[in-house]
């Protein structure tokens, strides 16, 4: 471990705090079936409060981006890692509709600045032919946890109970902060919060204004909302989707669903190295970040090939296949805020807006199908909805957001 230069270790920690992150994000998509027979909640409430993480992650995503920007990215994950956890707690103890919902939107607000913290920390503290690799070990982080959350939940829960879930997760968070805050700034070599120095608060002001209205931050936005539409059903549904349709036992889902996240932290490996490998034999930026990036989206897609199979082994592989591929997409997704900011100090405040926008994806993606669900009694135009706007976020980035360069002068 002493061999690992300091900025690294630094990645793994932050790369540990999305694990957890992702854990008390996803738990409740394992834990709905018994939690919804015991609160009562219908197929739409139960839409409504899986997108409920996202209510609070947008609410707070653009302030989030600012107070990483403003007071420093160890400061505000610590904290937010607080709120997140005391919030999962909270879960554990709703007693209805109405309480579920709020502790899930308050997990949202505390998770809202921990990926712009971290694409500020890969932005100060790794070069440029290095920030792929160090985005996708950070990002990596969500799937094992994903794939973690499956056994760990469905284990807990089918002992102790579903509110036992809820209460073990929270003190993950609880122990990294503590761990994060003593150990973060040691290995930083940046200095954060001298950054916001470079630009008068007044030009910053002016910049964010402008950020919000510019093509290529909003073609960037866009296409993070298709990318998060896609991700979200495997995030949310995904459990009761193998479970009710498709005659997977609860436990054997609990086995499998480690199954697609793994694949992802995969492609998302190969997609951080291949555009680090790219710039560092001299292609563009542009190509370098835009090509796994669009490939990615696309082959996303394929997940509405499931409504043309019947083995639920066969099912497992295209899902595994486009979660993967569309995951792949993440390390460009993210590397994106720095590559367009002209300043440090605009590297949070443009990767807040990118993520609110791709949050409304998490608020909208639950409730569509939910209702889609609801209507037909199936989630068969549900995924082939999922697949169009996986293709839709890839044309945008391609040909909206352009040049990946510096937003400069007449362009702020």
């Amino acid at each position: 471990m002493d061999r690992i230069a300091p900025r690294w270790k630094l990645g793994i920690l932050m790369s540990l705090g999305i694990l957890i992150n992702y854990i008390d994000r996803v738990n409740i998509s394992h834990a709905l079936i018994p939690l919804s027979k015991e609160l009562n909640l219908s197929q739409v409430q139960q839409g409504v409060v899986l997108s409920a993480f996202s209510w609070g992650y947008v609410a707070l995503m653009p302030v989030g981006g600012v107070l990483v920007d403003r007071w420093g990215a160890v400061f505000i994950s610590t904290g937010a890692a607080t709120v997140w956890s005391l919030a999962t707690a909270w879960s554990g103890i709703a007693h209805n509709f109405v309480t579920m919902f709020m502790s899930r939107l308050f997990v949202g607000v505390g998770e809202a600045p921990i990926f712009p913290a971290d694409a500020r920390l890969v932005h100060d503290e790794f070069p440029l032919n290095e920030r792929g690799k160090a985005t996708a070990l950070f990002d990596a982080g969500s799937y094992v946890g994903i794939a973690l959350c499956a056994p760990i939940v469905v284990i807990v829960m089918t002992t102790f109970g579903w509110r036992i879930s809820f209460l073990a997760c929270s003190c993950f968070g609880l122990i990294w902060a503590v761990v994060w805050s003593r150990c973060a700034p040691r290995l930083q070599t940046a200095t954060l919060s001298l950054d916001c120095k470079l630009a008068p608060q007044q030009q910053y002001r002016l910049g964010f204004k402008r950020l919000i209205v510019n093509r290529k931050v909003l073609g960037a936005s866009f296409g993070f909302f298709c990318y998060n539409y896609s991700k979200s059903f495997y995030l949310t549904w995904f459990p009761t989707y193998l479970v009710t349709e498709r005659g997977f036992s609860f436990l054997k889902v609990g086995i499998v669903g480690m199954i697609p996240p793994l694949f992802a932290v995969i492609g998302e490996s190969f997609s951080g190295a291949w555009t680090d490998w790219m710039i560092s034999r001299g292609v563009s930026i542009t190509v370098a970040r835009k090509t796994p990036l669009c490939i990615g989206m696309l082959l996303g897609s394929t997940i509405m090939l499931t409504e043309v199979v019947t083995s639920q082994w066969a099912i497992l592989s295209i899902l595994s296949f486009a979660f993967a591929a569309t995951i792949s997409s993440s390390p460009s997704i993210w590397t994106i805020p720095g590559d367009l900011a002209p300043l440090p100090n605009y590297v949070g405040a443009i990767g807040g807006i990118q993520n609110t926008f791709s949050n409304l994806a998490g608020i909208i993606a639950p409730v569509i199908t939910g209702l889609l669900v609801a209507k037909t009694g199936s989630f068969s135009i549900a995924l082939i909805v999922t697949a169009v706007v996986a293709v839709s976020g890839s044309l945008s980035y391609w040909f909206v957001v352009g040049e990946l360069r510096p937003l400069w002068g007449d362009e702020l």
